[in-house]
């Protein structure tokens, strides 16, 4: 083949390669230079047998955001106990509801009823402007917000083979949430500043309460959406002269029954807020059914009379506790009642409840009974939605709102 400057061009590459293993073989040359470092003392070493050695050990040093590695779940944790302890959480519902509720909580329910001064302060109607804001937020949370998840996927009981085509949309736990604390802005905006400046409002905060019941160890634990503490407790004027349901027998089930049992766990309750803080008594809980969220331990559809004891069996957990940071993990009839507030929502439907705690001394139906005043089922509206591509809102109930304000005003 005839060298070319395009052929010398196009294989000038082989040159470097060539070159490149040449020197690397190349044989280091003795200068002389450890001989001279010898006669003057200076150690001279191999840096392959230098490389070779065990590198300094140095002591571990703790970064701040780095996760700790969880103990493992054995006999030796220290939340470990042998004794079996029956826990509610806040994403379970009892399988008897509100009967089991007031079983294991010893409470006696007064239906259709509040506090005459809530149901006072509920009968004050709003200005206008009040309802088209509350309107507004209404549509804010069902329509107009931007977030697009997938929701729960569509069945259809008479084909349930059919897959039906996924839906993005809002999430109920965002609906709720958006509507929760609109609504609170805007009590706030209207309400006295004396009474806003007398009470703390914190987000997703945790309870826990622990007592005792025939011979069973019980555990709540919920989360409040919204607590509203205030600096002084909450007072109701109660009527006593009214029609009580009773405290029913479920026999043959269990008060325990649907109750996972758990052997790690706490023996001691706990109210999230310090017991020095000013603003400690609590004054309103807010508690969110997100359907995605809340179930039976059997996964089955979760009934109307389970959420209605979902609100009582949380209401008792925020006043349970706060009871024992004040008396002792050992207090039984209480010197005086301690009154919550309570609203359970989905983004539609309301139960507004009040208890009044008397005892933690729980066993049997005799003695000291806790009370719950409870209005359930009211519904801010109908529907929610696009119509023909107009966001519309049907039937909206004036009522709600002033519940929800006679709630924070009370």
């Amino acid at each position: 083949m005839k060298l070319t400057k395009v052929l010398n061009r196009q294989h000038i590459d082989f040159m470097f390669k060539r070159h490149w293993l040449i020197q690397g073989k190349r044989v280091p040359i003795d200068t002389g230079v450890e001989e001279k470092l010898k006669a003057k003392g200076i150690r001279v070493e191999d840096a392959v047998e230098f490389i070779k050695e065990k590198p300094e050990v140095h002591e571990q040093v703790s970064i701040v955001g780095m996760y700790e590695t969880p103990l493992p779940l054995d006999k030796n944790h220290p939340d470990y106990k042998e004794r079996p302890c029956y826990t509610l959480k806040h994403t379970n519902v009892l399988l008897e509801g509100l009967s089991q509720a007031q079983v294991l909580t010893k409470t006696i329910i007064a239906e259709n009823r509040l506090p005459p001064k809530v149901e006072e302060l509920a009968a004050i109607s709003a200005p206008a402007a009040i309802h088209e804001n509350v309107k507004k937020a209404i549509l804010s949370a069902n329509v107009f917000d931007c977030e697009q998840e997938k929701l729960p996927k569509i069945k259809d009981p008479q084909r349930p083979a059919v897959n039906f085509p996924r839906i993005l949309g809002i999430t109920d736990r965002r609906r709720n949430q958006i509507l929760t604390y609109k609504l609170l802005q805007l009590i706030e905006k209207s309400s006295n500043s004396e009474v806003c400046q007398s009470k703390y409002v914190v987000n997703d905060v945790e309870s826990r309460t622990v007592f005792n019941k025939q011979d069973d160890l019980i555990q709540f634990e919920e989360v409040s959406q919204i607590l509203v503490t205030t600096d002084k407790p909450v007072k109701h004027e109660v009527e006593k002269d009214l029609e009580f349901t009773e405290i029913p027998d479920l026999f043959p089930v269990k008060h325990t029954v649907t109750m996972p049992i758990e052997h790690f766990y706490s023996e001691n309750s706990r109210y999230p807020i310090r017991p020095d803080v000013r603003v400690v008594h609590p004054h309103t809980t807010w508690l969110h059914y997100n359907s995605t969220e809340v179930g039976n331990i059997y996964e089955t559809p979760v009934t109307p009379n389970q959420i209605l004891g979902r609100s009582l069996t949380h209401a008792f957990t925020v006043a349970a506790s706060y009871a024992k940071q004040i008396h002792g993990e050992d207090v039984k009839d209480l010197p005086d009642p301690i009154y919550v507030n309570c609203i359970q929502t989905d983004g539609q439907k309301y139960h507004f409840g009040v208890l009044e705690l008397n005892t933690l001394n729980v066993d049997g139906n005799e003695g000291t009974k806790n009370v719950w005043y409870c209005k359930n089922d009211l519904k801010l509206y109908d529907s929610s939605r696009y119509y023909e591509g107009i966001p519309v809102l049907e039937n909206y109930n004036h009522s709600v709102y002033g519940y929800v304000n006679a709630f924070y005003n009370c």
